[in-house]
């Protein structure tokens, strides 16, 4: 009995111990996988770790590259400060292009996503002026060649119309257009991340930074003007005038125009030049320079203008705005910084030669008006006996050019003259038989009489009439 109960004690005993046995055994495989699934799990990690650290190289070239161009995109881009000396630029432009503002603002565009951080905000502008074609083509080339990024994504145009083109003298077609950019705004409060040898790096990567900064350049071209073009948005019709056959046509009346307006803008531009220039001697031949482009664009505006040559409206009101209104600012700008000192020796002599021209060729109302542009500042050159002595002679032309336009104003029917060896010549002037000494009428005498032409005496002046 004793027996049996011991063979069951150590049974039991036995499957106790096979039964933990067992449990350590599978314990222990079921760490085993654990461990295994660990390793897995470890050699994953370790081979992501490895592609990262590969790619690491790769980073830091593109960090290294965009911090080196991020000072190319603030330059191209404008910040907030910035965008004052942005709309300073377009005013500047428009003053050089001589377009005219009439309205400048802002344009409210939507604000970024809710909850996202944008980088580049985009501005924009709404802008109106008004210009002729090729004013405005100018303009947009400044826009276009701005060392900023610049867009210009819609443009508006009504063009001028006719009558406002003959009132003004030039075209004033109206633009609206609007011009886009981009505020460049780093993410801030992120500190960089140190790159251990950075310089040795980036100077490694110079070449590749220099060509970034090219592909971030904006591109530019030189605008070459109209060219002899036409403005293409003024109406190309001509208008025939049956009541005057004589007027030019007014195509050539345009190109008279131009050729004078393209002289006034070389005195502009000399006249720009002597503004800037703080060397006296320069500035002596500038002056010198002035006065003779001055009076000989003066000469032949008032010959053309003498002559008639100029009729049609439009092209005369361009005369008389873009080159006689200018001619007189650039005269009294210059003769404003003279002083007291009055008119130079170079334009005195050159007035003094264009009024004898005028009065030896016939033209007495053109010397008239060229002493009219200088009479006011004469007397300021009394203390200078050449420039005096000088004065004195354009005085006494502008009295022989009174004499001679009052004589030419005379009505005079000469219808012939009678010359008989041994007779006094005799001519038929106004219906009435006249001899040498004659009166004809008020202070005017017949001095001689010849072949073709009779000579007068009038207020102290010998005068030829020919027929």
């Amino acid at each position: 009995m004793n027996e049996k109960r011991l063979l069951k004690g150590i049974a039991a005993g036995a499957v106790v111990a096979l039964a933990g046995l067992g449990y350590l055994v599978w314990a222990e495989y079921g760490a085993l996988d654990e461990a295994r699934a660990r390793v897995t799990e470890i050699r994953g990690q370790i081979d992501t770790a490895r592609k990262q650290l590969s790619g690491l190289a790769t980073l830091e070239k593109d960090v290294i590259v965009l911090r080196e161009t991020e000072q190319a995109i603030k330059e191209i881009l404008p910040d907030d400060k910035d965008l004052n000396n942005f709309v300073r630029d377009l005013q500047r432009f428009a003053q050089d292009t001589e377009v005219a503002f009439t309205q400048v603002k802002r344009k409210e565009l939507g604000g970024p996503r809710k909850g996202a951080v944008e980088t580049f905000e985009k501005v924009a502008y709404e802008i109106s002026l008004e210009s002729d074609a090729f004013q405005a083509l100018a303009f947009l080339d400044r826009v276009e060649s701005h060392t900023r990024f610049l867009r210009v994504p819609t443009i508006a145009l009504t063009a001028s119309s006719r009558r406002t083109i003959e009132e003004l003298g030039a075209p004033r077609h109206k633009v609206k257009l609007d011009i886009e950019t981009f505020v460049y705004k780093p993410q801030a409060g992120v500190d960089p991340v140190k790159i251990e040898g950075y310089a040795r790096k980036r100077e490694l990567l110079l070449g590749e930074i220099a060509k970034r900064r090219q592909a971030l350049a904006v591109e530019t071209y030189q605008y070459r003007g109209p060219r002899g073009r036409r403005d293409p948005w003024v109406d190309p019709r001509v208008p025939v005038s049956d009541q005057d056959p004589s007027m030019l046509p007014i195509q050539e009346q345009q190109r008279i125009v131009d050729e004078l307006v393209e002289r006034m803008g070389v005195i502009k531009r000399t006249l720009d030049e002597w503004r800037k220039t703080d060397v006296i001697v320069r500035k002596m031949m500038l002056r010198a320079e002035l006065d003779q482009l001055t009076v000989a664009l003066e000469e032949d505006a008032r010959r053309i203008q003498s002559e008639g040559l100029v009729r049609f409206p439009m092209a005369e009101r361009r005369m008389q705005v873009e080159v006689i209104d200018q001619l007189v600012a650039s005269r009294d700008e210059v003769d404003k910084e003279r002083g007291p000192v009055g008119p130079s020796l170079e334009l005195l002599q050159q007035l003094a030669s264009s009024m004898a021209r005028h009065v030896q060729g016939g033209e007495p109302g053109l010397a008239i008006e060229a002493f009219k542009s200088i009479e006011s500042s004469l007397a300021s050159v009394s203390a200078d006996p050449e420039r005096r002595a000088l004065a004195r002679q354009i005085v006494e032309t502008f009295e022989d050019a009174k004499i001679l336009r009052d004589f030419q104003a005379i009505a005079m029917q000469i219808r012939g003259v009678a010359i008989q060896e041994g007779r006094p010549p005799v001519a038929l002037i106004n219906g009435r038989t006249l001899r040498e000494g004659d009166v004809l009428e008020g202070d005017m005498v017949v001095r001689a009489i010849r072949s073709g032409e009779i000579e007068f005496l009038f207020r102290g002046v010998v005068l030829v009439r020919r027929f």
